[in-house]
């Protein structure tokens, strides 16, 4: 049997494989399972060996390959004539995220395959995955506040559980406050939401934390890109848009939630602060300021936030 394991949780399919190599190797041995993960530079003979061998002692084997998005026609096609003569009791898992599914290749790849997809689209899927195996272990608050701060990407929200449960039996929200340190994009909608409701002192507070483990210059670009967001938001609300129409339009998805947010700020304010922004940029490149050292730039940023 030939499997495609498809996905956009590079978490959830480590953690399937995980599983189908410890089953294997549990009932098979590790001597019938191999595992070939550089397929751009894959010798060829050797793929063919090990799917068209039979296995040893054992009634199956199990082979598994990461396909790579630069993997070349010849091999394409080297892989699915070897699949034609595949001995029947061999297992093949392909590994491959997001495919071209315009092309020859995963066309022919589907017809002879049973394809797991391994998904994750929005924090609900999120929170019922962390659910399944730690329910008992973490408050629903906690979780929540996890996967706020870790930007919904399970692979860090799992390393953090991890961290946790080494001294702890169960979480709660104040774990998760004293000991995980927020993305910088989750740092960055903090930031937001302080300015959004004129809360200036707050969010110059905040800054400052976010400095100790960012670089500014970091900061500050990650600060434009999703301020910029906010005033496309502001201005089509001013435009009497509903909420989702602003999500369609601006292709929102997992961020709709920003088109909800509470403002205390106009339009008017927002695009001026924006374009205050936008000129430390353009003065450090035209040698309007007196430096560029990272206390400088902050200083800018903070003259920027007190204007508003």
């Amino acid at each position: 049997m030939n499997y495609i394991f498809t996905w956009n949780s590079s978490f959830l399919v480590s953690d399937a494989i995980k599983k189908w190599k410890s089953q294997f190797i549990e009932k098979y041995s590790d001597f019938n399972l191999t595992h070939i993960k550089d397929s751009e530079n894959i010798d060829l003979n050797i793929l063919k060996e090990n799917i068209l061998s039979e296995s040893f002692l054992w009634e199956k084997k199990l082979i598994i390959i990461d396909i790579s998005a630069n993997l070349k026609e010849e091999i394409e096609e080297s892989i699915l004539n070897i699949l034609e003569k595949k001995w029947e009791n061999n297992i093949v898992i392909f590994n491959f995220s997001n495919p071209d599914k315009r092309k020859k290749f995963w066309k022919n790849l589907v017809k002879i395959s049973e394809i797991k997809e391994f998904n994750s689209n929005d924090e609900t899927d999120t929170k019922r995955i962390i659910n399944s195996k730690f329910y008992w272990k973490i408050d629903n608050e906690a979780l929540d506040l996890l996967i706020k701060y870790k930007s919904n990407n399970l692979q860090k929200i799992f390393l953090e559980l991890e961290k946790l449960f080494i001294t702890k039996d169960f979480i709660k929200k104040t774990d998760i406050e004293e000991n995980i340190v927020p993305e910088l994009e989750e740092s960055i909608f903090q930031v937001i939401d302080l300015l959004l409701n004129k809360q200036k002192i707050e969010s110059i507070s905040k800054i400052k934390i976010i400095l100790n483990e960012t670089n500014i210059f970091a900061f500050y670009n990650n600060l434009l890109s999703n301020l910029r967001t906010n005033l496309y938001i502001l201005k089509l609300k001013n435009s009497k848009k509903q909420t989702g129409e602003i999500w369609k339009i601006l292709d929102l998805w997992n961020r709709g939630f920003l088109a909800n947010k509470s403002c205390k700020t106009s339009f008017s304010e927002l695009k001026n602060f924006y374009i205050n922004l936008v000129n430390i940029d353009k003065n450090m490149k035209t040698g309007k300021l007196v430096s560029s050292e990272e206390d400088d730039i902050f200083f800018e940023i903070e003259k920027c936030i007190l204007k508003i």
